[in-house]
């Protein structure tokens, strides 16, 4: 049976060393400061937002939530992110996904200014990436890749099978493969056969959010799973690959409590970086 990559307590590792960080800038003077936008119509949403923000305030940062109404229109939302742009005691701003419908994200996200931009989403950011030049990584790739480190799972000389091609995971995290030395098939829900290429990968990631992409018998023997889609059916939360994966994979992680955590810590470990550049930390 798989071992467990367990995103809670690698979390809790992460935020005990970014504790240690931030005493380290506050006695300089220095106070990380994120600071999110939420749509108030948003419960999901606000649930999330509010999970960073606790995650954040115990790692010694700084940490506002702040709402608007879709009602006001997205002139509202580029209005405030506009004033926190130029709030100088402000080091990140994350503007929670998804928007009201409707709303262009991209357009929106273009409005950061790239060195407060949290989740790295921003073209210029996104860019950087390609030229192999990141600022800071999208939060769900990072944590990835952090899972592994943390678990001192090599990449390097691997084959990692990715699933998406959203650039907040699967681009991504495709980069940070092929950027620490793996060698990267990129397939997502049109791909013929995922089955095909699923079997030729140490490495299975999948973020396609859609339950049962990936059935047991698709899994190398001894490949290491990163099950990042997460779906809630009437049975409770499912990801994209069947659990009887977990009989032929050497690692596994568990839906929830594998990634999703990672990625809230990434939230807190991008703004302490960003922090860092635009104040000599």
């Amino acid at each position: 049976m798989a071992q467990r990559l367990d995103g809670r307590r690698a979390a809790e590792r992460v935020q005990e060393a970014l504790r240690r960080r931030v005493d380290q800038l506050v006695s300089r003077g220095i106070v990380p400061k994120l600071v999110m936008l939420v749509s108030e119509a948003d419960e999901i949403s606000l649930g999330h937002v509010r999970r960073k923000a606790r995650f954040a305030r115990g790692a010694g940062l700084v940490a506002e939530i702040r709402t608007f109404r879709p009602s006001e229109g997205p002139g509202a939302l580029r209005s405030a992110i506009g004033r926190l742009n130029e709030d100088d005691e402000v080091d990140a701003i994350l503007v929670q996904l998804p928007l009201p419908a409707g709303w262009d994200e991209g357009d929106m996200l273009s409005h950061l200014r790239p060195d407060k931009d949290v989740d790295g989403l921003h073209p210029q950011n996104l860019g950087r990436i390609a030229f192999g030049r990141p600022r800071v990584w999208p939060c769900t790739a990072r944590g990835i890749g952090e899972l592994l480190e943390l678990h001192e799972i090599g990449v390097r000389g691997k084959v990692a099978c990715v699933i998406g091609r959203s650039p907040l995971v699967g681009w991504p995290i495709a980069q940070w493969f092929m950027a620490h030395g793996a060698t990267v098939i990129q397939c997502h829900r049109q791909t013929p056969s995922i089955a095909t290429w699923t079997k030729q990968a140490d490495i299975v990631v999948s973020a396609a959010g859609a339950p049962g992409l990936v059935g047991a018998e698709e899994v190398r023997p001894g490949a290491v799973v990163i099950d990042v889609g997460i779906t809630y059916t009437e049975d409770g939360p499912r990801g994209d690959v069947d659990p009887g994966a977990a009989a032929r994979a050497s690692w596994i992680t568990p839906v929830p409590g594998g990634v999703g955590p990672m990625t809230v810590a990434m939230v807190a470990q991008n703004a302490v970086d960003l922090c860092a550049m635009r104040r000599g930390g």
